[in-house]
C-alpha cells in the first residue's frame, strides 16, 4: 500500500511540475506534504512550517499528521521552543529515538513518557542501564499503541531474566535487545501461565544466550514468526527444556552458533522449527557433522518441509589443528540434484586464516556476466531456468588484505579439499597478492574455466624466481581458462599479458573503470588483441558507472575510424558496455 500511495504522490507532483505553479507550495496536496514530512525530524517540521499561514497551520494540528523524533546530546530539550513543541504534539508523536541515556534521562526530567503519547508505536533505546530500562518501562505498560521496542543495555546485571519478564506484558510485536561485551548472563524466567504469554511476532537477541536458555524465553513467545539470535553457545547445565506451546508461526530463523554441535542444533529444530521458511545459521565449530550435506538434505525433505531459503556458513580455521576429515570429503554432496533443483548455491571462500563453506540461494553475480557470451541487446542477464548444469559448478573466493609466500603452507593444508570438489570459478579480492601467491593458488586448481582478479599481479611487471617460472609454465599448457575479468584496471596495466598467454580466451572483462579511460583503455585493449592475432568470437565487457549516455556512438567512431575490429556489435546495459563479434 506505502508503495502504491508513493507512486500515487510521485505521479501527482510530476503532473504538478507540468502545471509550471511550483512558485506556490501550497498547491501541493495533502498527502505529498505528509509524504514529506515522513522523513522529516517532527521537531523540524514544527520548526519550518508552524506560524506560517493558516493552510500550513491547519496541516500541523490535523489528526492525519505523524511524527518521528531523535533525540540526541545536541537537542535543546530545555529550550522553551522544544518544550511547546512536545507539549502542543505528544498525540502526533510515533516514534522516539534515544542516542544515549543522557538524552533519554534529559528528556524524562521535562516529561512523562504517559497515556498523553497515545500514538507512540515505536521508541529505541541505543544506550540505557539496566536500572534505568526497568523505570521506564513502568511507564511503557500505559501506552496503549507501542508495538516496537529497541535496546542497548550497559551495565548490566548478571541475570536480565526480569527484563524479559516485564518486556513480556507489554504489547509488543517487535522487540530488540543488545548486551555488547558481555560474558555469558542468566536469564531466569519462571513458567509461563495463559495469561503471560507475549504477542511478540519479531524477537531479535544480540547477546549469548545458550539453547537452554532461548528455549526458556521461547516458552513465553508462542506467536514468534521471525526470530534472530547471534550469539548461541555451548551450555554448562544438562537441563532440557521442553516447548510448551510449539512455534506453529515461526517461518524465519537467522542464528550464529558457536561450539554447537550438529546434534543439539538438530534437535532444537525438529522440536520448535518445522513450519520454517527461511533458515540461516552461521556456524563456529569443531563438529564437522554439519558439513555432511545428506544429513541437510534428509532434515530438510522429512522435518522443513516449507523451507525455500537456506543460507549456510560453516567456518573451519587453518591452524595447526586443522585436518581433513571423512566429513569434508562429503562437500561435493552440496552439488547434488537436492540442491541443483532450489538453486541454493555451494561456494568456498578463503578470508585470512579460515576456510568457509557456504550456501545461498542463486542471485546474479559476475559468473552470470562471464557466462553471456553473446548477449542480445535488450535481453535480461538471467539464468536460463531450464538449465540447472550451471548450479553444479563450485566458486572460490579469496579475500584479505595481504596474500603473501607466508600464506603457502595454509594453501597447502587445504589443497587436498580442492581435489574432493570440482572448482570451476575462481575470484580474488586482496588488496595485496604476490604473483607467487596467485601462482600456486591456479596450480592448484585444475578445472579453472573463469577468473575474476582484483589488483592482478599478472597486470604488473613479473619478477618470479625458478620454481614459480616452472609452475607458471605448466599451467598456461594445461589451464582451461575462457573468461577473465579483471577489476580496478588502468592504461598502464600489462593486459596484453592476459591476451598473450592465455589465447583461448572467449570472455574478458574490465571493472570500475572511469569514464576518462575508458576509450583509451579499450583502443589499447584493441590494438593488443590485433597484436596477438585473436580472431576467434569474443566478448568483452566493461563496466564503467559513471560514462555518458552518448558513450556507445563514440567507441563505435573511434573503432571505426582506427579499424580496430569487423562485424562487431556495441551497446550499453547499465553500467556495463558489451563489445562482441563472431
Amino acid at each position: 500500500m506505502n508503495r502504491i500511495k508513493r507512486q500515487r504522490n510521485f505521479r501527482q507532483l510530476q503532473t504538478f511540475k507540468k502545471k509550471k505553479t511550483l512558485s506556490c507550495i501550497e498547491n501541493l496536496s495533502n498527502e505529498i506534504f505528509y509524504e514529506i514530512f515522513d522523513y522529516l525530524d517532527g521537531y523540524n517540521i514544527y520548526q519550518a512550517f508552524s506560524n506560517l499561514n493558516i493552510r500550513l497551520e491547519n496541516l500541523l494540528i490535523s489528526p492525519a499528521l505523524t511524527m518521528k523524533i531523535e533525540i540526541s546530546s545536541k537537542t535543546k530539550l530545555d529550550s522553551h521552543y522544544y518544550k511547546q513543541f512536545i507539549r502542543s504534539n505528544k498525540y502526533h508523536i510515533i516514534s522516539i529515538d534515544f542516542d544515549s541515556q543522557s538524552s533519554l534521562n534529559d528528556f524524562m526530567n521535562l516529561f512523562i513518557i504517559d497515556t498523553l503519547f497515545v500514538r507512540l508505536e515505536s521508541i529505541i533505546l541505543n544506550s540505557i542501564s539496566t536500572y534505568k530500562l526497568l523505570i521506564l518501562l513502568f511507564y511503557l505498560k500505559s501506552l496503549p499503541n507501542l508495538s516496537s521496542l529497541s535496546i542497548c543495555l550497559t551495565n548490566c546485571s548478571c541475570d536480565i531474566g526480569h527484563i524479559y519478564q516485564m518486556i513480556f506484558h507489554l504489547s509488543l510485536k517487535y522487540f530488540r535487545v543488545a548486551v555488547p561485551q558481555h560474558p555469558l548472563l542468566s536469564i531466569t524466567i519462571p513458567i509461563a501461565v495463559q495469561d503471560q504469554y507475549s504477542s511478540i511476532e519479531y524477537l531479535l537477541i544480540y547477546h549469548r544466550c545458550t539453547f537452554n536458555q532461548l528455549t526458556n524465553i521461547l516458552l513465553h513467545t508462542p506467536r514468534l514468526s521471525h526470530l534472530y539470535c547471534f550469539n548461541i553457545i555451548e551450555s554448562d547445565d544438562n537441563i532440557k527444556f521442553k516447548l510448551i506451546n510449539k512455534l506453529n508461526n515461526l517461518t524465519h530463523l537467522t542464528v550464529t552458533l558457536r561450539d554447537i554441535e550438529f546434534d543439539e542444533f538438530e534437535n532444537f529444530l525438529l522440536k520448535h522449527c518445522s513450519q520454517l521458511e527461511l533458515l540461516n545459521v552461521k556456524i563456529y565449530s569443531m563438529d564437522e557433522i554439519y558439513l555432511d550435506a545428506d544429513r541437510w538434505e534428509q532434515l530438510i525433505t522429512q522435518n522443513i518441509t516449507s523451507l525455500t531459503k537456506f543460507i549456510f556458513r560453516y567456518s573451519d580455521t587453518i591452524d595447526e589443528d586443522f585436518q581433513i576429515t571423512y566429513c569434508h570429503s562429503l562437500i561435493n554432496r552440496f552439488i547434488s540434484s537436492f540442491w541443483i533443483d532450489r538453486k541454493w548455491i555451494f561456494k568456498l571462500l578463503i578470508e585470512d586464516d579460515e576456510l568457509i563453506y557456504s550456501i545461498r540461494p542463486y542471485q546474479e553475480t559476475w559468473i552470470d556476466i562471464q557466462r553471456y557470451l553473446y548477449v542480445k541487446q535488450g535481453s535480461k542477464n538471467n539464468i536460463d531456468n531450464s538449465s540447472n548444469r550451471y548450479f553444479s559448478t563450485v566458486e572460490l573466493d579469496v579475500t584479505g588484505n595481504f596474500l603473501t609466500e607466508n600464506d603457502e603452507p595454509l594453501i597447502k593444508k587445504i589443497n587436498s579439499i580442492f581435489n574432493m570438489i570440482e572448482i570451476t570459478y575462481l575470484n580474488i579480492e586482496c588488496e595485496q597478492i604476490t604473483v607467487s601467491m596467485l601462482i600456486i593458488i591456479l596450480d592448484a586448481l585444475r578445472n579453472l574455466n573463469s577468473i575474476r582478479l582484483s589488483n592482478s599481479p599478472l597486470c604488473q611487471q613479473m619478477d618470479l624466481n625458478i620454481r614459480d617460472k616452472n609452475i607458471f609454465k605448466k599451467f598456461l599448457k594445461i589451464n582451461k581458462i575462457t573468461k577473465i575479468t579483471l577489476r580496478n584496471v588502468t592504461e598502464q596495466d600489462r593486459i596484453d599479458f592476459i591476451l598473450k598467454h592465455f589465447s583461448r580466451i572467449e570472455f574478458f572483462g574490465l571493472e570500475i573503470v572511469r569514464d576518462r579511460d575508458l576509450k583509451s583503455i579499450i583502443n589499447y585493449l584493441f590494438k593488443n588483441i590485433k597484436h596477438n592475432n585473436i580472431y576467434h568470437p569474443m566478448t568483452i565487457c566493461v563496466f564503467c558507472d559513471d560514462a555518458n549516455y552518448n558513450k556507445v556512438e563514440k567507441l563505435y567512431q573511434m573503432i571505426n575510424s582506427k579499424n580496430l575490429l569487423n562485424n562487431y556489435t556495441i551497446y550499453r546495459q547499465y553500467d556495463r558496455f558489451y563489445i562482441q563479434w563472431k
